[in-house]
């Protein structure tokens, strides 16, 4: 089973996110709600892909995306806005996924990250 992690400040959005992530077949690592969670996530395990609010508790997940990218997991940053700021090169080309997401926009994104 491929494993999504996702960070999320709301936990009412991540709830939903790990619920929606299991009803298409996949496990969710996470959720996590702070920048310092998803870090103690990802010192101790890869995930397949991962959803990251670009603004957590008024910090950037940037940083765990960058991580993340060097280690080779593709990354979606799910935000309000139309852009994510100030990426690394190695994030230029991240796909931006815009909340509210429907079902189809989440399921396509999740399969573009996988394939």
């Amino acid at each position: 089973m491929r494993r999504i992690l996702v960070v999320e400040d709301d936990a009412l959005i991540a709830m939903e996110l790990e619920e929606r992530l299991a009803d298409m077949g996949y496990a969710v690592l996470g959720p996590a709600h702070t920048i310092a969670e998803a870090e103690a996530l990802i010192a101790s395990d890869t995930p397949d892909a991962a959803l990251l609010d670009a603004n957590v508790a008024g910090q950037t997940s940037v940083g765990i995306g960058a991580v993340l990218a060097e280690r080779g997991v593709p990354v979606a940053f799910c935000t309000g806005y139309d852009a994510v700021k100030n990426l690394p090169p190695s994030l230029e080309k991240a796909l931006v996924l815009t909340k509210p997401l429907t079902d189809a926009e989440l399921r396509a994104g999740i399969e573009k990250l996988l394939s």
